[in-house]
Parts: structure tokens; sequence; C-alpha cells
């Protein structure tokens, strides 16, 4: 039940930035939540990367066509800038120096 309620809420959330960022030019962020795994597990761990994974994809917007060169430069930048401040929050969740928060923000920029 948790981890029903944990995905409906990251949707919402993923939903909600989506269509923040279609009225304005701000990047789109998302929140992932990890209230629900047990981080001290491998699977845990696992989990929250694809969960994490899948917010990336919904923040950058499709992959464009190799031929767009531009949007796929943009494209590139986006997924690389929203894991590398994904990473950073994940070191600090599994040091345990971040673990009340139980969310994860994904977009680009977020460091």
């Amino acid at each position: 039940m948790n981890t029903v309620i944990a995905i409906a809420a990251t949707t919402l959330a993923i939903l909600a930035a989506g269509q923040a960022s279609a009225q304005t030019d701000a990047p789109m962020k998302a929140s992932v939540s990890y209230a629900d795994l047990d981080l001290s597990r491998p699977t845990g761990r696992e989990a929250l990367e694809r969960r994490i994974d899948q917010a990336v994809s919904k923040v950058c917007a499709d992959e464009p066509s190799v031929l767009e060169l531009k949007q796929t430069s943009l494209y590139r930048k986006c997924r690389e800038e929203a894991w590398v401040g994904a990473k950073q929050q994940l070191a600090a969740v599994y040091s345990g120096a971040r673990f009340a928060q139980a969310a994860i923000t994904v977009g680009p920029g977020k460091h």
C-alpha cells in the first residue's frame, strides 16, 4: 500500500512539475520519494535509482532524433545535470546524512 501511495505521489509531483514548466520557461523538477524503501538493502537502493531514472526521463522529455543536434545536446545536458544532482543527494542519503527528508529532487541544475 505504501508503495502505491509513494508512486502516486511521485507521479503527481512529476505531472505538476510538467504543467508548471509548460507555463514558464523554468526547468522542470520532480520529487522522488523513498519513504517506503529499505535503503539498507541493495534491492531498496536499486528501486530508488530506477525511480530516479524514470523521473529524469520525465523531467528531460523525450530523446530527440540524432538529426536534431541542438535538441540532442540539450537533452543530454539535462540528463547529465539531473543525474549529477541526484547522485549528490543519493550520496548524502546512503551515508545517513540526509535520511529524514525521504525524497530526492530531480531536475537540471539541482546540485
